[in-house]
């Protein structure tokens, strides 16, 4: 090149002298090119081209930025570069917007510039905020670039941060990455980063200011607290009715929602920062693990929820227990299987779980039941925000933080759906208690109804067997009188009531020689005369008001009411004439002639039953013992 200029040189006649001057410049460019193609020689002047990376400048009043513009970034794939690379500039960089510096799975650590610049001549803080909190590895160098000329820039500070190491690691103790930089008046900084991590990288860089940091912090704080507040409300919720009702079905929608709770948790860095932050290990391993638990707990739920019984629903529930354990083994092999392969993984898994919930719920729906509506309805509400949520954890499109509030919002909306519905089908089932209860008890009172008239004609039939059966006991089954049981009772009424002047007389009759009767003609002879005495004693004596007696073998008794003595001994008289008179005809020309002894005695002042029927006995044996075939009363004999 050298001899190309000074050859047009001596074409145009230059004089010697310039064209000595030309080749020693020639030579001197030479020299330098060579010079700042050599290693490290870039270190000695300023760090990388501000027309290749421009400066971010920060004045007084000026707005956050939400996503940083223009930034150069490299991959290193191997994993062998230093900040020293990146600040010499000798390695070619891409230019991103921050909300586009987002990269899939793979093993390179990613290299990213940011110069910035203080306009104002007063000190500032400044945060530079990296919105993705499920990085591995995040260090950050900061360096000085007001340096002077040719000067390298000077190492200001550097972080170490990332959910491999421990959370106080970190300079500012917040779920996403937070590096403070504090700048001089007027003075320019600039910060390299390193990020590494085994799942999808997404570096969306944002710059708050001092003031501004802290009260979006305090926002930030504000939403997450209640998201999860409302979490917890709702599982507390499905826990009242666990230990009111004693089903199944509120406890696992109370456990889905706990571990679904962590999942998202441990997706925005909280559960980090608040429940494990000394645990790295456990931060990293804590999104796979509950969102296995998340989806076990939710497929019994969906279980119990459709009513997938193995009689009746053989095939569904045959399903569930396959896709439960194939949870429980994730599960278990996700406590050390790499996370880059896990989270893969646990993720189709996933997937293939929500799928098949949705089909059984819209399989169930078809078949008309109102419960099945919401819970189909919770899963689409669900699937809108959690493939993009999905989308953008795995690096396929950016805006992490967008879609985690998304997927708050679809989360949330899904478990007060699947608790609404449980609600409404927990409503249906106490109105389809209450209709059966209904049912029954209009049923019972039916029942009722008829066993009461069964009762009443039971009773009745009762009645009529206790009278036929009192009957039994106070008549005399031979004569159809009553026998002496009734003769009593009969006695203890008849003392009881009227006047007792007007109370009656008690006349008692005895077969005269009754046990010749027996001895000659045989019982049925005696039994045929003891018939056809009463039958003449009905027929004479018998009124509503008289009570009439068989008192022993061959005694009748016969108690007139409201009758006087006189009248007493006429119809007792009447009695006896007609069985003198009137022999008993056996049949076969047979008779037997009858007598009867009488005596009679009429109820007195002070008198008792048992002394009228002392004083009537007593004139009963002065009539047989005058003769027979006769009647004594008070006072006389006949």
């Amino acid at each position: 090149m050298c001899g190309r200029i000074a050859l047009g040189a001596r074409s145009k006649a230059v004089p010697p002298g310039v064209r000595a001057w030309w080749q020693q410049a020639c030579i001197a460019a030479l020299i330098g090119m060579l010079l700042l193609s050599l290693p490290g020689a870039s270190r000695a002047f300023a760090a990388v081209s501000g027309n290749a990376c421009p400066t971010l400048d920060l004045a007084f009043g000026q707005p956050d930025v939400p996503s940083l513009p223009h930034l150069c970034f490299l991959q290193d794939e191997t994993q062998a570069l230093g900040p020293d690379d990146v600040l010499a500039g000798r390695l070619p960089m891409d230019r991103r917007d921050a909300s586009e510096l987002v990269f899939r799975h793979n093993q390179s650590a990613y290299w990213v510039y940011v110069p910035l610049r203080n306009l104002e001549r007063a000190q500032r803080v400044w945060y530079l905020q990296l919105d993705y909190p499920l990085l591995d590895e995040v260090d950050a160098w900061v360096y000085d670039l007001d340096t002077g000329p040719g000067a390298a820039p000077v190492l200001l500070d550097m972080e170490r941060m990332g959910d491999s190491r421990p959370f106080d690691a970190r300079p500012v103790r917040h779920r996403l990455f937070l590096l403070p930089l504090e700048f001089g008046p007027l003075q320019s900084l600039a910060v390299v980063l390193r990020v590494r991590s085994s799942g999808a990288i997404n570096v969306p860089l944002s710059l708050h200011s001092g003031g501004s940091a802290i009260g979006w912090a305090q926002d930030q704080g504000l939403s997450q607290g209640m998201f999860l507040g409302a979490l917890v409300l709702l599982a507390l919720f499905n826990a009242a009715l666990y230990l009111r009702l004693r089903i199944r079905q509120p406890l696992y929608n109370a456990a889905y929602i706990v571990c679904a709770g962590l999942f998202l948790a441990s997706m925005s860095g909280l559960s980090f920062q608040y429940l494990w932050p000394g645990w790295p290990w456990l931060a990293n391993r804590s999104v796979p693990l509950t969102e296995t638990l998340a989806i076990l707990s939710l497929l019994w739920f969906t279980r119990h929820f459709l009513g997938i019984d193995p009689d009746r629903w053989p095939r569904q529930s045959r399903l569930i227990r396959l896709l439960a354990r194939a949870g429980v083994a994730l599960f278990a092999v996700s406590l050390f299987v790499p996370y880059a392969l896990i989270i893969k993984i646990d993720t189709v898994y996933a997937l293939a779980c929500m799928v098949a919930m949705f089909g059984l719920g819209l399989r169930h729906l078809r078949r008309g039941e109102r419960a099945a509506r919401w819970y189909v309805l919770s899963w689409l509400v669900f699937f809108a925000g959690y493939l993009a949520y999905g989308l953008a954890a795995f690096g396929y499109i950016p805006g992490f933080m967008a879609q985690e509030r998304w997927m708050q919002i679809a989360l949330g909306s899904q478990m007060f759906l699947l608790t609404y519905a449980e609600v409404m089908q927990l409503h249906d089932l106490m109105d389809r208690a209450l209709g059966i209860e209904a049912t029954a008890r209009s049923s019972l009172q039916h029942e009722v109804r008829a066993r009461t008239e069964d009762l009443r004609a039971a009773m009745g039939a009762l009645e009529r067997a206790n009278r036929q059966l009192r009957d039994l006991t106070l008549h005399d089954p031979l004569t159809g009188l009553l026998n002496r049981r009734g003769l009593d009772e009969a006695l203890d009424q008849f003392a009881k009531s009227g006047e007792p002047a007007a109370r009656g007389v008690l006349v008692i009759f005895d077969l005269d020689h009754f046990k010749r009767v027996n001895d000659v003609h045989g019982h049925d002879a005696g039994d045929a005369a003891l018939r056809w005495v009463a039958e003449v004693l009905v027929n004479l004596l018998r009124r509503r008001s008289d009570v009439l007696a068989r008192f022993g073998g061959e005694e009748f008794v016969a108690l007139l009411a409201a009758t006087s003595l006189e009248d007493a001994r006429i119809l007792a008289g009447s009695v006896l004439d007609h069985v003198r008179r009137h022999p008993v005809d056996l049949g076969d020309g047979v008779t037997i002639p009858l007598t009867l002894s009488a005596g009679a005695a009429e109820w007195r002042p002070g008198d008792t039953p048992q002394s009228l029927f002392r004083r009537a006995d007593e004139n009963l044996y002065r009539a047989k013992a005058s003769g027979r075939d006769r009647l004594v009363a008070d006072g006389a004999a006949g």
